[in-house]
This record gives C-alpha cells, structure tokens and sequence, in this order.
C-alpha cells in the first residue's frame, strides 16, 4: 500500500493508472497556490489546459528513473498517538492531499526555451503540492525526502514571488540561479526562475 508518516498521513506510489486522480489534484493545488500569487483566474486557464497536463503527465511518470508519491490522509490519526500502523481500509485512496514527482533532465520544453541546460541526468524536482488544509503539518518535507534522496543533486523552477516555496527550498540546501523566464500562456503574467542544490548553475 505505501508507508506512513508520523501516523498522519499514508504515502504510496503514483502509477501510470493514476493519471485522472494526479491532474486533478495538481490542478486544485494550482488554483489554491496561484490564485492570488498570479490572478484570480489562473485556477481556470489552467483547468482548460488539462489535456496538457495529462500528456505531461504520462511524459513524466513514464521517465527513466522516475520516483513519484501521493500522500493521504490517516482518518484514524490522532495529536499525539503512537504511530499508526493501520493503513487499510480507513484511508480514502481516491482522495489525495498531496503528490510529489523527480525526474532526471534536462526536460524537453528546457532545451527550447535557450537558457543553459543542466547536466544531464541531474534530478529535478518536477512537482511538490500539497491541498492548502496540509500546509504547516510537515507533508510537504515528507514528500521532499520521498523523491529527492539526503544531499542529492538537484535543481527545480519556482514561481517568482512565491517566497514561501522558495523558504522551504534553501531550507534544503537549495539557491537561486537569479535568472527569470517568462511563462507566457495560460500562466498569464507569472515569471520562473531555478534553484539548484550540489550542482553548479549552468553558465
């Protein structure tokens, strides 16, 4: 089934099957983290992109090398209980609250978009979301510590402006490159810039 964390939360591996329950809740989590960060409409350009979102989907989780989560919820979990080993029945496996997805790059939309590349293999930090109600509860470290090994190099894209992500990057040993790139399409105004952790930033 997967493995529990602290008791709370189940996480469980992402398989190619699950593509309808992975778009649906990276678009939900796109909405709840960008709404307000972009524009009030993003939530639904990016909705009407979903057939998008699903070819990347099968693009990532069919990647050599590829590790992938989802996390949910324990309904059993209490404050303060010992951990739980009871992972059957009690947990809705329709209803993710988070996901997580590392994959080797450089990806295919980087190698167009001219900025220098990374080495290649480096692992990237494809996708980290979790549902807002999580946010403060340590999901989001444990499905970092899931698809990106202790000390691993790394690199990932951020949206600019959002300094809580970026937090809880260097947090984890992460720093920005500095160069920014615009998004462009149903990403409307948002801008993009890297992190990289234990590599060098391509010049």
């Amino acid at each position: 089934m997967g493995f529990a964390v602290e008791g709370r939360y189940v996480l469980a591996p992402v398989e190619p099957a699950d593509a309808q329950k992975y778009v649906d809740l990276q678009l939900d989590c796109l909405a709840e983290t960008y709404n307000e960060l972009v524009d009030a409409g993003f939530g639904e350009r990016q909705r009407a992109e979903r057939d998008s979102w699903l070819k990347e989907f099968d693009q990532n989780i069919t990647a050599p090398k590829v590790r992938a989560f989802f996390a949910y919820e324990n309904p059993a979990w209490q404050p303060g209980a010992p951990l739980s080993c009871a992972m059957g029945g009690a947990v809705d496996w329709e209803q993710p609250v988070g996901f997580a997805l590392s994959r080797p790059g450089p990806l295919e939309w980087e190698r167009r978009i001219g900025l220098p590349l990374v080495p290649e293999g480096t692992r990237e930090l494809t996708h980290l979301y979790t549902r807002a109600c999580t946010h403060g509860t340590g999901l989001g470290a444990a499905l970092f510590d899931a698809v990106l090994y202790e000390e691993e190099p790394a690199y990932l894209w951020y949206i600019k402006g959002n300094e809580r992500a970026v937090q809880f990057y260097e947090h984890r040993g992460f720093t920005r490159d500095g160069r920014f790139v615009d998004c462009q399409g149903a990403w409307g105004d948002a801008v993009t810039g890297r992190m990289f952790r234990g590599v060098k930033p391509p010049a």
